[in-house]
Order: structure tokens, then sequence, then C-alpha cells
């Protein structure tokens, strides 16, 4: 049974932050490259939402942790509701 992840343990660090997105993955039975092969693209990019906002993809990285993308990704949300529609 999967549960869903600590909103609180999400670091603040970009790069902490991307290997506890990757840990959730994996402890999920999940990974960047499954998701990637599930959506018929390439594993970049599904690696691109780690680095720059990309709203599809952080949708489905989102998903799959079971939180929001602006919960895990909340600098690129802040006062910009609309730009989450693409």
């Amino acid at each position: 049974m999967t549960t869903i992840a600590d909103p609180q343990s999400i670091p603040a660090d970009p790069v902490q932050r991307n290997e506890w997105i990757k840990f959730q993955l994996r402890i999920r039975g999940s990974s960047l490259s499954q998701l990637a092969r599930e959506l018929g693209v390439t594993r970049q990019a599904v690696r691109n939402a780690l680095s720059s906002r990309y709203p599809r993809m952080e949708r489905v990285i989102a998903a799959e942790i079971g939180l929001s993308p602006e919960t895990i990704w909340p600098e690129r949300y802040r006062g910009d509701s609309a730009r989450g529609i693409d």
C-alpha cells in the first residue's frame, strides 16, 4: 500500500527536491523513465519538468506521487493560477 507523500518533507533546494521526487517515484514502483514510456515521450521530456516549468509533465509526476504540482513546485505557481492550464 502506497501512501500520499508528506508535503512537509519536500525539500526547498531544487537539487534535493529532484532527488526527493525520484525517490518518491521509486518507492511507488515507478521512475521518470517508466512515466516516459507510458506517455510515449522521451525520458528527457519528463526530466525537463525537474528543471523548468512543464505543466503536462508536472501533472503526471505529481499525480504519480499523489500530490498537486502546486505543492511540489510552489514557486512555479505562486500568484499565477492561469498558467497551470496548458
